[in-house]
């Protein structure tokens, strides 16, 4: 229910933004990052796979997903307003 409720909030045409129970250093270890945000959206009930993860990260880039059948860019980012909420974004990329 909170789930649906974040997801209507936070999404945006084709961005969704959703945040993530625990904090990750993203720009050191992206794959935990990516496992802990396929595993939300696997835990909302999407089919989701992977395409690529970075190793290096240059960008808040971390990983191409296709969820659902539809290709997403996955991005770490941090919210403006409070600074401490670490939010994960994904903008569909297969238009």
């Amino acid at each position: 229910m909170l789930g649906k409720w974040i997801k209507r909030y936070w999404g945006k045409g084709n961005i969704i933004t959703f945040e993530l129970d625990d904090w990750y250093k993203w720009y050191k270890e992206p794959e935990k990052f990516h496992r802990a945000a396929v595993k939300h959206l696997r835990d909302e009930g999407h089919i989701v796979e992977t395409i690529s993860v970075v190793r290096t990260v240059y960008s808040n880039k971390i990983s191409v997903l296709v969820v659902d059948g539809i290709k997403y860019e996955l991005s770490a980012i941090t919210d403006r307003q409070t600074g401490i909420t670490q939010l994960a974004q994904i903008r569909r990329i297969d238009v």
